[in-house]
């Protein structure tokens, strides 16, 4: 047994570290004693690199690398810090116990993430118990200690374990756990699986939901999150309704690629007999199916895919939050195949909506299957003119259902229709175009003499159509304010006319309607005029003078139509309000549209249509509508209102009520979206009725949060509203790491985990 003098200990010390700070030193044969303060650094280049030791004092066995510290003994590595009493560690192996102790472990850098209304993961973790050990690399086991991410000096939030595994970057196991607030026990669990990834998604249950309503009583949702990889997970949901019965269901997603990412969702409810606001409610069962697929293909080919489907379209009203999915119940599917090659496009598509106005009747329309086809922008040689076709061909789909009884009014259609454009003039201030047309159609039924009966009988529209439109000339001006809103302002006189003819239609009162809009009336000469005022606005940027851009402040238009046949101006799609329902006219309504953005964020829409010729007992204005937008960092809204002042009958029947409705969304985030929430409603001016409201509010701490839900909704006395009036309430927490989630029916707004 060689003994080493002081200084010959120093130099030597224990392979793969460095002394560097102590102030005496005991050497008895392989064991090296170090006292007050001392130092020891990992040796860059080794295991070891980047792990420090301080301590009152040291003991290291050099052969064995068995490290013994007392008195404010601190373990550190890049990534953790242990801070205890005392240690046994093993310089070799990396392992240890450590006595009383305490740790903080870093799991990325501060402000990388987002607070969403659902919170997100602290950068810290912090932990500690009578004794911890080092049981690997990134492992550590926490006998009697607790473990939380809330980095107050007081914590908010705790939970308190008999035992406790916690890999850095991964995972806290905890068994025979109860969670603290303020110091307080809140709920015992035997064993509890905590993630602390770095990118805030791994593998494990998310916080319940609690939640309330009338119609169907109290209800508790949790899920299941599957972090299967970077690129895909899968979420197991689970309802249950104390009352009512329970739900089930999973949904799984993937991102391949920009173009190659889907998301499935499949939901089986259960109901069983109750009697809920003195009314008894039959058990049933339904099932539901969501999912949307983009997926890239060779050959400049993509695919895309779409199912909304509910079996049973009353569980939808019963459950959804959504405003429009409880006043519009229906189910679609919908599928196709598109590509583009230079100046062709190409589309197969199959769709089927069905469309529920009450409990038994609906109307289904699509396409089963469609085939388009586009060529466009082709010279024809030198000369200044442009040929484009375009073709279709597929099945529509129109069904009537009421009850049992069903009415099939599909048919097959197939459309050609080339056409050649000429530009006659390209200049800045003036634009002319000149293009003509050949268009066929072929419909495998047709309608009977009596106009109204559809049968199976061809029939093939034929007709021409040559159209000249003219904008211009244009004349502009240039102002320099010079004032704080704007250097530079430029007003925009953009007169437009157009005049198109349209051929004789031999078979017109033969075409069948279950098209659409598909409807045009032949022989009619139309002019159209309008009048287009543009203002812009530049503000130069401080020794930029050139750098800004201009802004659109205003675009008012107005714009009118002529047709030599009044029956044709009931069938102008240009214009928004009344087809097919308004009176024939030699005269179109005038059209009213203007769009302002006074500020970046905020943008107006407004749209009316009126009509001066209308006969007395027709009300002048058509209709109208008012949109805003509002996009700050801080708040989204969104608000309109639309107004048809009254209620038509189509020749077909179909009834279009009279409304004036109100609706407004918007959210808003504050402190870093630490507190926000979300308010939207629907009002009816006319009957001065709340169709729905909604409120939603959050509160992140740094570690911990809650977030609250109430909804109201109050729908006419019609069959088309299958549950008129309802409350309901959503309440959810959410601990760091630990996000809640949206049930399947959109608590809280839709958003997820």
């Amino acid at each position: 047994m060689a003994l080493l003098t002081t200084r010959e200990a120093a130099a030597q010390g224990i392979a793969g570290w460095i002394t560097k700070q102590f102030s005496f030193e005991r050497i008895d044969a392989d064991r090296v004693r170090l006292m007050r303060e001392v130092e020891v650094e990992g040796e860059p280049g080794t295991p070891n690199a980047g792990q420090k030791f301080f301590a009152d004092d040291l003991q290291m066995n050099i052969k064995t690398g068995e490290l013994i510290a007392e008195g404010n003994v601190v373990f550190q590595t890049p990534t953790a810090r242990i801070s205890a009493d005392s240690a046994v560690f093993n310089t070799k192996t990396g392992l240890g116990t450590f006595k009383n102790a305490n740790g903080i472990a870093e799991l990325g850098e501060r402000g990388q993430r987002n607070l969403s209304m659902f919170g997100g993961l602290e950068p810290d973790v912090y932990f500690n118990g009578e004794e911890i050990e080092k049981i690997g690399a990134d492992k550590y086991r926490i006998t009697r200690g607790s473990f939380t991410t809330c980095v107050q000096p007081t914590p908010r939030w705790e939970i308190v374990s008999g035992t406790a595994t916690l890999r850095l970057d991964h995972y806290v196991l905890l068994r025979n756990a109860v969670v603290e607030v303020k110091d307080v026990p809140v709920f015992y669990l035997p064993v509890l699986y905590y993630p602390i990834q770095k990118d805030d998604r791994a593998t494990g249950i998310l916080m319940p939901i609690y939640g309330s309503s009338l119609a169907t009583g109290s209800s508790v949702s949790n899920a299941f999150f599957w972090a299967i990889n970077r690129s895909q997970d899968a979420t197991l949901f689970h309802d249950w309704m104390f009352s009512r019965g329970s739900g089930v269901g999973a949904e799984y997603r993937y991102v391949r690629g920009p173009q190659a990412q889907g998301d499935f969702r499949y939901y089986w409810l259960d109901e069983k007999n109750a009697v809920i606001r003195g009314g008894v409610r039959p058990a049933r069962q339904s099932k539901s199916i969501r999912g949307n697929l983009s997926q890239s293909l060779p050959f400049g080919l993509a695919a895309r895919g779409r199912v909304d489907y509910i079996s049973d379209v009353t569980v939808r009203q019963t459950y959804d939050r959504n405003f429009y999915n409880q006043a519009n119940s229906s189910r679609s599917f919908e599928g196709g195949i598109s590509g583009a090659w230079r100046n062709l496009s190409t589309s197969g598509r199959f769709a089927r909506n069905e469309i529920f106005s009450n409990a038994t009747n609906s109307t289904v329309t699509g396409q089963a299957p469609g085939l388009t086809a586009a060529l466009s922008g082709v010279r024809l040689g030198s000369l200044p003119m442009f040929a484009t076709v375009n073709a279709e061909a597929g099945r529509n789909v129109l069904i009537y259902r009421s009850g049992t009884t069903e009415t099939d009014l599909g048919l097959l259609k197939a459309d050609f229709v080339p056409a050649i454009r000429a530009p006659l003039s390209t200049l800045p201030y003036l634009q002319v175009n000149a293009t003509a047309s050949y268009r066929t159609t072929y419909y495998s039924e047709s309608l009977a003499a009596d106009g109204r009966t559809q049968i199976a009988d061809p029939v093939t529209r034929n007709y021409g159509d040559m159209r000249v439109d003219i904008v211009g000339p244009v004349v502009s001006r240039v102002f320099n304010p010079g004032n704080g809103f704007a250097d530079r302002m430029k007003h925009v006189v953009e007169p437009s006319f157009s005049v198109q003819r349209r051929t004789q239609i031999a078979s017109q009162d033969r075409i069948p309607r279950s098209t659409g809009y598909d409807v045009i009336i032949g022989g009619v000469t139309q002019m159209s005029y309008g009048l287009t005022n543009r203002l812009l606005v530049r503000k130069d940027k401080a020794g930029q003078p050139q750098a800004s851009a201009p802004r659109e402040l205003l675009n008012v238009s107005l714009r009118q139509s002529y047709y030599t046949d009044e029956n044709a101006s009931r069938f102008d799609q240009s214009y928004s309000f009344g087809f097919s329902t308004r009176a024939p006219s030699a005269f179109s309504p005038i059209a009213l549209a203007a769009r302002a953005t006074p500020i970046n964020p905020l943008a107006v829409d407004y749209r009316l249509e009126y009509d001066p010729k209308a006969l007395p007992a027709n009300p002048k204005l058509l209709g109208m509508t008012l949109n805003g937008t509002l996009r700050t960092p801080a708040v989204n809204a969104t608000g309109g209102w639309s107004r048809t002042p009254f209620t038509t009958t189509s020749a077909a029947g179909a009834v279009t009520q009279a409304s004036n409705l109100v609706n407004t969304a918007a959210d808003f985030r504050v402190l870093r979206s630490r507190i926000g929430g979300s308010v939207s409603f629907n009002y009816d001016v006319s009957r001065k009725l709340l169709y729905s409201q909604r409120y939603v509010a959050f509160y992140n701490a740094q570690c911990c949060g809650i977030q609250f839900e109430y909804q109201a909704v109050n729908y006419p006395n019609t069959s088309s509203f299958f549950i008129r009036r309802d409350r309901r309430f959503n309440m959810s927490f959410t601990l760091a790491g630990v996000g809640s989630f949206s049930n399947f029916f959109g608590a809280f707004g839709g958003s997820t985990y």
